[in-house]
């Protein structure tokens, strides 16, 4: 919900497609800076609070952000900053989740209890997206944000209140400072093949494709002609799709190769990107966003489960880590897809990305031998 009227309010505001990606660029770009140590706190500290202080920080964004859109402030910038507040809790809580997730199921559960997270979140999405839109073009964005900053505070209080056991950290962590930490969990990332591997695919596959997000707007408003609960609609179909990808995903926990499935997805999720932006159809538009929804919940997954898999458990919080800050490189093309939009028209930005991705896929599998034997 928060983040559909985000979009739409910066959108509706400067009429900019550019400035609509920065509004999204502001909230993964901070992953590059703080996500490793985002990573190193979830390996020593207590995982429930990290999720209750970040769910607290969105919960006070929320409510910046409708008094905002109170005032109707014309500048984006206070836009912006919120959002990058957001994104910077955002750092602290992916590692915080995914690897309190195996916490609770046990390290041998950790791809189950991953996949059966993406549904419930994916799931959730759907009706956000819908009620999110229908808000939207009903009451405006002050209800929407408002709506928001409830919900966040009530997962402030839900979060702190999850039981799980008591984090214990080894004792080497308790020698080392959290930056000396952060440097051995880096070093580590890096020298070994696999999770390297991931780590570069995924950050490719985030600037090419999971950008499509940041011009989803315009997609709604300049290339389909929808309005808010239109765009509301067009979300949900991607939330839909990515709820099958995760039911799929589930289904799927004991294939052997994982690697190989998590390349071949790759490929089909820049095929999508390329489609949606070339189809000028609602109905064909609504199609192909439920299959890139389904390559990109089926992507991320592997990707959480595979990075835990192959480090030792005390450093699954830093793999997470590494991956937040590979993905916080989003903001390439996040920025790339907005200039090229106002320049040449979504459908160009949108095709260019989804055909590069398609490359991308084509060569991991070609050359990587180590990710194919994940």
């Amino acid at each position: 919900m928060n983040r559909l009227a985000v979009g739409w309010f910066v959108l509706d505001q400067t009429g900019s497609a550019l400035l609509t990606t920065v509004s999204y660029t502001v909230q993964s770009a901070p992953g590059i800076l703080v996500a490793p140590f985002g990573g190193a706190l979830a390996d020593r500290l207590q995982r429930k609070f990290l999720l209750a202080l970040t769910a607290g920080v969105e919960c006070g964004v929320a409510v910046g952000l409708a008094f905002v859109a109170v005032d109707r402030i014309e500048s984006v910038w206070p836009v912006v900053l919120l959002v990058g507040l957001t994104g910077c809790a955002n750092t602290l809580k992916t590692p915080a989740t995914q690897t309190l997730i195996p916490d609770t199921v046990g390290p041998g559960e950790g791809m189950n209890g991953i996949a059966i997270y993406s549904v419930g979140i994916r799931g959730v999405g759907v009706v956000g997206a819908l009620s999110g839109g229908i808000l939207l073009e009903s009451h405006g964005p002050v209800i929407v944000f408002s709506a928001a900053a409830a919900l966040f505070g009530i997962a402030t209080i839900g979060f702190s209140r999850i039981q799980v056991a008591a984090k214990v950290s080894d004792s080497e962590s308790v020698r080392n400072s959290v930056f000396q930490d952060t440097v051995e969990g880096l070093q580590t990332l890096i020298r070994l093949t696999t999770v390297r591997s991931l780590l570069v695919l995924a950050l490719l596959i985030e600037i090419l494709c999971f950008s499509f997000r940041s011009v989803l707007p315009v997609v709604a408003k300049n290339r389909l002609d929808l309005d808010e609960s239109g765009l509301g609609a067009l979300t949900a179909m991607g939330g839909f799709g990515s709820l099958l990808g995760a039911l799929a995903l589930v289904a799927l926990t004991e294939y052997a190769h994982k690697g190989r499935m998590l390349i071949v997805v790759a490929g089909i999720y820049g095929l999508g990107v390329l489609s949606l932006g070339a189809s000028s159809e609602v109905w064909l538009s609504f199609a192909v966003i439920t299959c890139v929804g389904l390559a990109a919940a089926i992507f991320d997954a592997l990707q959480w489960g595979l990075l835990q898999e192959n480090v030792p458990d005390e450093m699954r919080g830093r793999a997470v880590g590494g991956w937040v800050f590979a993905v916080g490189f989003g903001w390439i093309g996040q920025l790339t897809l907005g200039a090229i939009s106002d320049a040449y028209g979504v459908q160009w930005a949108l095709g260019l990305n989804g055909g590069l991705a398609v490359l991308v896929a084509i060569g991991a599998y070609v050359t990587g031998r180590a990710l194919k034997e994940a």
